[in-house]
């Protein structure tokens, strides 16, 4: 399957850089590569995070990180879609 991040994803990449930025740069780039290199994983085993909260999607909490992937699987697109990229301890919209 093919891996493809949502603009609402890339925003979320954007955002956890910035923030982190502001204190450290380099950490905040090293983060966010960690972030992209792990949701690669996705394509190959799309079904190792568990059901969202949305029942259309798949959550996969980042190993030693506190980032939750959350994605969709599209089997006749043959890709895997990551919608949001958040921090677990971020409140989340209803």
């Amino acid at each position: 399957m093919k891996l493809v991040f949502d603009e609402k994803a890339l925003v979320d990449l954007e955002g956890i850089y910035n923030w982190i930025a502001r204190d450290n740069p380099t950490a905040a780039k090293a983060v966010v590569e960690r972030l992209f290199a792990s949701a690669e994983h996705l394509a190959t085993f799309p079904q190792m995070g568990h059901v969202g909260r949305d029942a259309r999607t798949f959550e996969w909490v980042v190993p030693r990180s506190p980032y939750i992937v959350i994605y969709e699987i599209h089997a006749g697109r043959d890709a895997v879609v990551v919608a949001a990229v958040m921090h677990g301890a971020r409140e989340r919209e209803a």
